[in-house]
């Protein structure tokens, strides 16, 4: 089964998916020089600002606080799929964490998924680094320490968020944000790497990894993808199964034209096992920022540095199409997203919104020889395997001496004085002992 924010959804229930992508979040805050309490209008006439800077005008670009801008957004998928005939609903992962808001707007995420009855809305988990401290380590082991970071996350996993009196709110992925320049693991990453791994393998629920690395110079993205490559390493030593780990923001590594370096790197991510997720798609349309793990990391404003741009569509069509013919295989690791996070790339405001995937960029990829059945494999059947890790509970055995209520079938403990019994029948009350009754003890309807 699928863990939405408040129920379960059968597998094949679902239909297209968006697996990152952000929904109510604070990100400007980290950053911000106008106070909340104001409208944060998005002008017009600023648009080409927030192009050239996604912080401009205070950082309320990246302030998606209004419920109702993000249900018109939402809902306008939810229309998308109705108007294209499709009878599933869609599936959106909106993966804010707590130092982006999820906590701070669980209530409104709540009432979204209540408004919108049409699309799946999922949340995830995660285990910040500052919290491996002194009073973690309460003297555990670094083996203890990392068992302990297992239970955490699959506590939430399984029995949900407390946010008080806004509800509880179930997790249905773990994401992770690493930011490291070393290649090599420290102490404190060793242990997260243990635990991380430990609980994926417990639940079977994806592991999301959005990695940084300080600035984009060629010798930065060398120690990226080591430190890529090491803690893949590290977390398939650790027991996780390489389909669930999926490794975010691909699209950085499509700089150039196909069979670059970055096409190697990508090749060796497919090679391993791992999931490769292409989340900017639509991104440049509206953006020249590539904004990863913005609240964790130093946040640069983009230059003329092409290589810190998002890629162009064109361009992340011919890449995709590139791997998936020359290897076939890797098909079942591919994922695509459009990752909205900034408000100027809704609808609205001359953005894609959550449909640009599937109105505008299914046809580049199509015309790149991908057909319909790897399109849906992509944008459906990859993400549905992948998020289908929950198993409920087994229901507990009924009792041998346990009596079935003729009536309503109801299965109860038979306790003197509380249940009757009248020639052939069992009646678990007195509600069910009159309801028979008025029908003078008539012999009940065939159940076959």
């Amino acid at each position: 089964m699928i863990r939405t924010v408040h129920e379960l959804v059968a597998p094949e229930d679902v239909g297209v998916a968006l697996p990152h992508e952000h929904v109510l979040h604070n990100i400007g805050s980290c950053i911000a020089t106008i106070s909340p309490s104001l409208e944060l209008e998005i002008r017009t006439e600023d648009l080409v600002d927030y192009r050239r800077n996604a912080l401009a005008h205070g950082g309320r670009n990246l302030m998606m606080h209004k419920e109702d801008e993000a249900f018109r957004e939402l809902e306008r998928l939810q229309s998308f799929v109705v108007h294209s005939n499709k009878k599933l609903n869609p599936l959106v992962v909106d993966v804010t964490l707590p130092t982006e808001g999820r906590d701070t707007f669980a209530q409104e995420r709540l009432r979204l998924a209540e408004r919108l009855p049409g699309l799946n809305l999922l949340t995830v988990t995660t285990f910040s680094m500052e919290k491996l401290d002194d009073e973690f380590s309460m003297g555990l082991t670094p083996k203890e320490q990392s068992q302990r970071i297992a239970k955490v996350l699959e506590a939430e996993l399984m029995f949900g968020i407390d946010n008080g009196s806004a509800g509880m709110m179930y997790p249905g992925a773990i994401y992770q944000q690493i930011h490291s320049s070393d290649p090599q693991l420290n102490a404190k990453q060793q242990i997260l790497a243990e635990g991380l791994a430990l609980v994926q393998a417990q639940t079977h629920a994806p592991l999301y990894l959005s990695f940084t690395c300080g600035d984009a110079s060629e010798g930065r993205i060398a120690k990226l993808e080591q430190s890529v490559h090491t803690w893949i390493r590290a977390l398939l030593d650790g027991g996780a199964e390489p389909r669930k780990l999926v490794i975010c923001h691909a699209d950085r590594w499509c700089r150039t034209h196909v069979g670059g370096s970055g096409y190697e790197f990508l090749l060796k991510l497919f090679a391993s096992g791992v999931s490769v997720l292409f989340n900017m798609v639509g991104l440049l349309a509206v953006s020249d920022s590539m904004l990863i793990n913005p609240c964790t990391s130093t946040i640069t404003i983009v230059s003329d540095d092409e290589s810190q741009e998002p890629p162009p569509d064109s361009r992340l069509a011919k890449w995709m199409s590139a791997i998936l013919n020359d290897h076939p295989a890797y098909l079942g690791q591919t994922l695509l997203s459009t990752n909205v996070h900034q408000r100027i790339q809704y609808r609205r405001y001359g953005g894609g919104g959550y449909t640009y995937l599937f109105e505008m960029f299914k046809q580049r990829l199509l015309r790149q020889n991908i057909t319909e059945t790897q399109w849906d494999q992509i944008v459906r059947g990859n993400v549905v395997k992948l998020l289908a890790w929950y198993e409920p509970p087994e229901a507990p055995p009924i009792p041998k001496n346990y009596l079935q209520c003729s009536i309503c079938s109801n299965v109860f403990e038979p306790i003197e004085g509380e249940y009757f019994t009248k020639f052939a029948f069992i009646y678990c009350g007195t509600k069910c002992l009159r309801r028979h009754s008025k029908h003078k003890f008539a012999p009940l309807p065939s159940t076959n």
